[in-house]
């Protein structure tokens, strides 16, 4: 277990200090490692990637850039899918041996960076750092993305850090390489290779006294609480011209947010289709138990999103978030919106579709949600 050792004494030590303790968010110091990196040749088939997380300190994600550059592209006209670059990781899971905190494809873990407004205007996909060349020039089939696999909920809490020094249980994340069908429409004549690229964000745990003599907190004071992500496919399909009740499957915890990816039965471009106006649910109506909470059009929903979060949401994409409780927008929340769903029996979201809705259509549903549970004592 590392310590941070502080080479001179806090000068707010005697301010912050309460009840003669120093609290653990300002005891405890943000720090970064390198984890082993993977590459391997992108083929027809996904590539299953799973390693130990070696480090130290409490976890607050990993940080994941997927870089696939391409030079040998000769006659195809690259083209890619309308998920893609985020389709290049097939799964993504955080687990230890008592079971998975997080649970998603590829393009679910982006949405769940955008719900986690833990950005200051705009996420990473915004930048220079991003890129995905398509065509038929040589490094056609070329792309770089970064994305968060986040474990606690924000650095102004520092809530759902989950501890990693327990050498019997380490934990492991999986982020398993998809195939080139899930990448390009038209793959480029020579496949990339894809590296995977991973910065280990964690906090340290603090000295019992600080420089001062004043005692600290050396854990949260919610330690314990764990974060999920996890996103299913609904079992019941969007169906033209009906009424649809749509049945979440993880009730019982209290949820932060949750989104609902439509995607249509036809073209390259699902989502693109389920947003035209011939595909736009007419009415939604989302409740929580025999509550209903909201019942709203589709474009209100939308208009909230970016009232929220100060940007368009990719197409086909629902966030009803709970998050938006502290300042203007949605992040860093307090908590006291949570729709909370403990001893309830079900909740749905009831979708009416137009009846130009294309038959064969999804309904992704993907759930941020928390639990406490007690840490063993010893």
């Amino acid at each position: 277990m590392r310590n941070t050792v502080m080479q001179t004494p806090d000068v707010n030590a005697a301010t912050k200090a309460q009840g003669g303790m120093i609290d653990f968010r300002r005891a405890t110091v943000e720090r970064t490692e390198i984890l082993p990196a993977e590459s391997n040749v992108m083929t027809a088939s996904t590539i299953r990637i799973e390693r130990t997380v070696e480090g130290t300190g409490y976890v607050y994600g990993i940080v994941l850039n997927v870089a696939a550059p391409a030079a040998g592209n000769a006659v195809a006209t690259v083209t890619f899918t309308e998920d893609a670059p985020w389709s290049a990781l097939d799964t993504v899971v955080y687990r230890d041996v008592n079971g998975e905190l997080l649970n998603l494809t590829g393009y679910d873990l982006f949405v769940a960076n955008l719900a986690q407004k833990q950005y200051a205007f705009r996420f990473w996909d915004a930048s220079a750092l991003f890129n995905t060349i398509a065509g038929g020039i040589a490094t056609s089939g070329t792309f770089n993305f970064w994305i968060r696999v986040p474990i606690a909920l924000n650095r102004r809490s520092l809530s759902g850090l989950v501890g990693n020094q327990d050498r019997s249980q380490k934990y492991s994340i999986r982020t398993d390489q998809a195939g080139s069908g899930a990448v390009y429409l038209t793959v480029p004549t020579t496949l990339p290779t894809v590296a995977i690229n991973k910065q280990y964000e964690n906090y340290a745990v603090p000295l019992a006294v600080n420089p001062d003599g004043l005692r600290q907190e050396r854990a949260p004071r919610d330690f314990g609480l764990l974060h999920y992500l996890t996103s299913i496919t609904s079992a019941e399909s969007p169906t033209a011209s009906s009424s649809i009740n749509h049945f979440l499957r993880r009730i019982g915890l209290s949820i932060r947010f949750i989104a609902f990816i439509f995607r249509a039965g036809t073209g390259n471009f699902p989502r693109s289709v389920a947003q035209t106006t011939a595909n736009q649910p007419t009415s939604l109506r989302f409740k929580i138990g025999d509550d209903t909470l909201f019942n709203e059009p589709y474009n209100y929903r939308r208009a909230l999103m970016f009232e929220r979060y100060g940007f368009d949401w990719p197409d086909g994409v629902l966030l009803y978030d709970a998050m938006h409780d502290l300042v203007p927008g949605a992040g860093s929340e307090v908590g006291d919106d949570y729709y909370q769903t403990q001893g309830l029996v079900n909740s749905q979201l009831q979708v009416t579709y137009p009846a130009g809705f294309t038959s064969g259509g999804t309904l992704r549903i993907l759930t941020d949600d928390l639990a406490f549970v007690a840490p063993v004592a010893g």
